[in-house]
């Protein structure tokens, strides 16, 4: 970093006086320069560089952005510290373009000192609180809260006694402090309550925010994705009160006019699309699926032992924790972290698309498919893990050797929910779908991209031989419609005790009929005693049982 000493920007480009009236006031000269990829130079002020030396902060160095991806892409190298810069970088231009937009009046580009470095400060540790491999852990696989969600790990990040804390109390002062903390800590079903600071919000986590727009261009360079990411659109940005507070807008109606400014809701509808890309190539690839996966297994195993706790993740970083899941002293959390680091990856061999779910609710009318599948498999991971034993256990598999990946049936993307003034009123992007020419686009993009969902399952490699009845055991337990149900649950079971009968000579000297006896006892033993099916010798005791009997 280097030293410089550049006037920050003041609102509308006309001077403003600094403000004195909290901690040591707001100062935004500019007093190091970090140089990244993508972004670029970053000014940093002296309150912002006292944030980056901590070592909260510097840890984000050893938490990838993109966590497994680069088994994948092997350059998709770049961390929570690069991006958190970027985010920065990004806010700023994103304030300039308000400041500057000469069709914006004074009042729609207004944005004080306090709110100047609200935002800076917002965009630089909105990801503070992130641990290693955190949307693996947190949103696709629920074993912890999510970073903004979990109070304990905000106070312990960003209270009033922690390191960051400190610093932001010491130089904003306990009010602009507070206001701060009333940010980052919102609730997106109520953000009205932000009152004059909901713009902050907007500008940088909300929809087409400045979280977003960085970690688009950041991960298509890594990964080495060519796709337009000019954010033209930036320039019709501006500042509009809607229900008396101010929101972040973009203006896609001419003033004055009755036409729309087709050219930058279409630079709209581009980023969607990149959106979409990313996900299906990058996000959504099937390989980081299954690494992902294999983590997040291993650190639920870790976590129902003891040997993990969510706050033994806020000190380290992705290296050190795959180091201590290898370290293990249970032989499936062992297994699942020495294969992913071999790139020795479970195989893909079961998937039930949306597509699928949809046409199965139709014919279900007693439950609602969608809630228990989200219930089961998304929000309950040791729900999740004891279905993945079970499965595993009576197939004579050990824990970890089948796993289940189940993310969020809601995957709208959230940009689409960008406010735009569009026909002389505010309305989500995605309500813009009456223009004949970009409405069928929006259609097809966020539909294409709500069908990137499917629950998977993935199966060790050694294990490939019982490929056909792992995958009639995820149709029993994924499956709702009982006929269907019925049918894979007597396959499943049938091919358990044959398996079993075969390897352990329990079919020697009996006739046909008294061995579908002895299948049938055993079969209607397994299925009233599933909570066994977690453990294999369990399993195959059951099943002499009902043989000797």
């Amino acid at each position: 970093m280097k030293d410089t000493d550049k006037s920050g920007p003041t609102h509308s480009g006309h001077e403003q006086p600094m403000l004195f009236s909290v901690g040591k006031g707001i100062d935004l000269k500019t007093y190091k320069t970090v140089r990244i990829a993508v972004s670029g130079d970053v000014l940093l002020n002296k309150l912002e560089t006292s944030i980056v030396d901590t070592s909260d902060f510097q840890r984000l160095r050893g938490i990838k952005e993109l966590g497994t991806t680069y088994l994948v892409y092997p350059t998709a190298l770049h961390t929570r510290f690069d991006h958190s810069l970027g985010t920065l970088s990004m806010a700023m231009k994103m304030i300039r373009a308000i400041r500057e937009n000469k069709h914006n009046t004074e009042e729609e580009r207004f944005i004080t000192d306090e709110q100047n470095q609200l935002i800076r400060v917002y965009a630089l540790l909105h990801d503070i609180g992130h641990i290693p491999f955190g949307h693996t852990l947190e949103d696709e696989c629920c074993i912890f809260l999510r970073h903004d969600q979990d109070n304990d790990r905000v106070e312990r990040f960003l209270g009033k006694d922690s390191k960051i804390g400190k610093i932001l109390k010491e130089f904003m002062g306990d009010d602009l402090y507070n206001r701060f903390m009333s940010i980052y800590k919102a609730d997106k079903k109520n953000l009205d309550k932000l009152g004059e600071d909901l713009f902050i919000y907007d500008i940088v986590n909300n929809t087409v925010c400045a979280d977003l727009l960085d970690y688009l261009r950041r991960d298509c360079y890594f990964c080495n994705i060519v796709l337009d990411m000019d954010y033209r659109f930036l320039k019709y940005l501006y500042l509009r009160k809607e229900n008396s507070v101010k929101r972040l807008v973009v203006r896609l109606w001419k003033e004055g006019k009755p036409t729309p400014r087709r050219d930058v809701l279409s630079e709209l509808i581009r980023l969607l699309d990149n959106r979409y890309l990313l996900g299906e190539r990058v996000y959504f690839h099937h390989a980081k699926l299954t690494a992902g996966a294999m983590v997040s297994a291993a650190v639920q195993r870790a976590k129902s032992s003891g040997e993990i706790k969510k706050t033994d993740l806020y000190e380290i970083g992705d290296e050190t924790l795959l180091d201590r899941l290898q370290n293990s002293k249970h032989g499936s959390v062992k297994k699942l972290i020495e294969s992913l680091r071999q790139r020795y990856l479970w195989k893909k061999i079961y998937e039930r698309n949306r597509q699928t779910v949809e046409a199965e609710q139709a014919q279900v009318r007693d439950i609602n498919v969608w809630e228990t599948i989200m219930n089961r498999w998304w929000r309950d991971a040791s729900s999740r893990t004891d279905d993945e034993d079970r499965i595993a256990g009576a197939l004579g598999m050990d824990s970890g050797d089948l796993i289940i990946h189940c993310p969020d049936s809601k995957m709208a993307m959230k940009l689409a929910e960008m406010k735009v003034f569009w026909n002389g009123i505010l309305r989500p992007l995605e309500d813009c779908r009456d223009d004949p020419v970009v409405g069928p686009k929006l259609d097809v993009i966020l539909r294409s991209h709500e069908n990137l969902w499917a629950i998977r399952s993935f199966l060790n490699p050694d294990h490939l031989t019982r490929k056909d009845e792992a995958i009639n055991a995820c149709e029993y337990f994924f499956t709702f419609e009982h006929m269907v149900k019925s049918r894979f649950e007597k396959l499943f079971f049938r091919n358990v005790v044959d398996e079993i009968a075969r390897s352990d000579g329990l079919a020697k000297e009996l006739l046909h009929d008294e061995y579908e006896e002895k299948v049938s006892i055993a079969i209607g033993r397994l299925a009233a005693q599933t909570s066994a099916l977690r453990n294999k010798s369990a399993v195959r005791k059951i099943v002499k049982d009902a043989f000797t009997s």
